[in-house]
């Protein structure tokens, strides 16, 4: 009885080891391997769905939070002949939005030179081009790049 409980304990069958002893004991570590496949394959399966059902839902919730109701992109930025950034702001909400659009203005060394930002209010689904006037104008001139930053509900 003892034996049976030693066996069970360490992954050996009894019919493994009632073979002769260096064949059984091949038996026995492949019974034991086997055994230990047969759990693992069963939790690499249950991994597989819970893992599926996570990439599944994933971009479904992730897609919403994402998705911002006001888009603004750059159309035209300062220079020498221009005071401001020129932006496109884009309204994807169904009722109406007051928004914030933040441009910040670089020279050619990538250091900000200023930066600038225009309430915006937009009807529902409304697309209107806009200019974000610099805040020093008088740097117009050095403006070599313009960015614009998240856009926020004012």
């Amino acid at each position: 009885m003892l034996v049976a409980v030693v066996f069970a304990l360490t992954g050996f069958s009894s019919h493994g080891g009632s073979s002769s002893g260096s064949s059984g004991k091949s038996k026995g570590k492949s019974s034991s391997s086997s055994g230990g496949g047969c759990s693992s394959s069963k939790s690499k399966k249950n991994k597989k769905k819970s893992h599926g059902n996570g990439s599944t839902s994933s971009p479904t919730a992730s897609a919403s939070p994402t998705s911002p109701p006001v888009r603004a992109v750059l159309v035209g930025c300062a220079g020498a002949d221009k005071n401001g950034a020129t932006v496109q702001v884009t309204s994807t909400a169904d009722g109406e939005r007051t928004v914030r659009v933040p441009v910040t203005f670089s020279g050619a060394s990538g250091a900000a030179l200023d930066a600038g930002s225009l309430k915006v209010t937009l009807k529902a689904r409304e697309s209107r081009t806009v200019v974000v006037p610099m805040t020093a104008p008088g740097k117009a001139a050095e403006v070599k790049n313009c960015l614009v930053g998240t856009v926020e509900r004012a």
